[in-house]
């Protein structure tokens, strides 16, 4: 029987040349005395490997099976396997299972970084060195964009954060009664409406409340001045946050930066209008763009998702559910057949009750209010028939929906604590380098200095 001896990075290795021949298409099946492998001087084949790893694929060639130890990377399982041409799908299930963890652990660890580093736009050392305007305007981007790259930057995004909840604020007051003070009297809208030729007027509703209160009411004083403060925070916030940005073009790669542009336009543009609101209410047109421009003003709601770089759970959030997102759609398919289905069931069930589920339309209003379990009451089966489509709607509604809460709970866990290793590592770094600028910056002196010093214990 042939023997062939193997060098593992100076482990030397013995087997038959018919146990290496059981996997032919593999590097170790395939090794001749022409391989460029072969030391004639010794008379065996070296490889500058690891030993211990190698004793895992040797015991391919014997047993059958390939198996390595769990205190192994499976970025070194990876390794190994390409450089000995071996398929992972020769791993045993128990190895296969953790290696197929391992290479998702490490995607999600790239998705993080990549996530994180996405819109991460910075100066190079070459133009600070040679520009003192991009050294200052460097400073207001870090303070802008980083909250992590100094107290200052902390601050501001702070109070950004303060801007942003005065904004939503304010939004959601001028909408209430107690917010607005009276420009009309209901007397004096009768009268516009009845001598006067405006057509704002005319096509007021006076049985909807909430459109004779926009009609004869305006936000008060302290509300519009709010306005007035916020929109003057952000334009500048947008303007210098621009202006700093090395690369301009990236800057509108930022879905964000481009609703904080629009949000901007908008703002000024409405201000404009409501000083003109005599020739706003004459012109149908022009109202009706004001209208749109007030009604987009809702985005500004988006500007909380600014504090992502703050908050990293927010952004974690938003990865889980982009994670989930092929999951969530495939339940939400399931969702909508299913409402057509006991939308459809509910309609013939109920068919001789003459005043419930006039038409399947409605019977899918009422299956997925039902199966949400939200439950409004304007739309409930009045037959046995109908109790029972209803009872096993609302069971089904109940175990569709639990689905989606785990798939995003388990997404969510593994980003949460695979970012913590993230910023802990980065953290490390930092640390290690502020140490290292510590020593490079400390004064050493002669020890003969200190020799006649009366600080020294001898």
């Amino acid at each position: 029987m042939e023997t062939v001896k193997i060098n593992v990075g100076g482990s030397v290795f013995e087997t038959s040349a018919v146990t290496l021949s059981r996997y032919p298409n593999t590097l170790l099946g395939r090794l001749t005395k022409q391989s460029k492998f072969y030391d004639s001087t010794r008379q065996s084949y070296f490889f500058d490997k690891n030993p211990n790893v190698f004793l895992s694929i040797l015991d391919l060639y014997r047993t059958g099976t390939l198996h390595f130890p769990s205190f192994y990377c499976s970025t070194v399982i990876k390794q190994e396997l390409e450089f000995w041409e071996l398929s992972p799908n020769m791993l045993s299930d128990c190895c296969l299972q953790q290696y197929i963890q391992s290479e998702a652990d490490i995607q999600t660890t790239q998705k993080l970084r990549q996530t994180f580093e996405e819109y991460e736009l910075d100066y190079t050392e070459e133009e600070c060195r040679t520009s003192q305007v991009k050294r200052i305007l460097r400073k207001i981007w870090l303070t802008l964009e980083e909250p992590s790259s100094s107290r200052l930057a902390k601050v501001f995004n702070y109070i950004f954060m303060i801007f942003v909840i005065v904004s939503m604020v304010t939004f959601v007051m001028k909408s209430h009664p107690s917010f607005r003070e009276e420009t009309l009297t209901y007397n004096e809208l009768l009268f516009v409406i009845a001598y006067r030729d405006i057509r704002f007027f005319k096509e007021l509703n006076l049985e909807n409340p909430k459109e004779v209160m926009m009609g004869t009411t305006e936000p008060k004083q302290a509300l519009r001045l709010s306005d007035i403060l916020t929109s003057a925070f952000f334009s500048a916030e947008l303007f210098f946050h621009f202006i700093s940005c090395p690369r301009k073009i990236k800057f509108f790669r930022s879905p964000l930066n481009i609703i904080d542009l629009f949000l901007v336009f908008a703002m000024w543009i409405t201000y404009a209008l409501d000083q003109e609101m005599d020739i706003l209410l004459k012109n149908n047109e022009l109202l009706q763009f004001y209208i749109a421009m007030k009604s987009l003003l809702i985005l500004r709601l988006f500007r909380v998702f600014r504090l992502m770089k703050l908050y990293s759970g927010l952004r974690i959030m938003m990865m889980s559910i982009r994670a989930s997102f092929k999951d969530l759609l495939l339940l939400s398919m399931t969702f909508l057949i299913t409402s057509l289905f006991f939308a459809s069931f509910i309609y013939y069930a109920e068919f001789h009750v003459a005043d419930t589920f006039s038409d399947i339309f409605i019977g899918i209003w009422w299956s997925v209010i039902t199966m949400t379990t939200v439950g409004y009451g304007d739309m409930f089966p009045k037959s046995t028939f109908g109790y029972i489509v209803g009872g096993v709607c609302a069971f089904s509604g109940m175990l569709i929906l639990a689905m989606p809460v785990a798939i995003f709970a388990t997404n969510f866990s593994d980003f949460y604590h695979k970012n913590k290793l993230r910023e802990t590592r980065n953290s490390l770094l930092h640390n290690k380098t502020k140490k290292v600028e510590t020593l490079r910056n400390c004064t050493v002196y002669p020890l003969d200095s200190y020799k006649n010093s009366p600080a020294i214990i001898r």
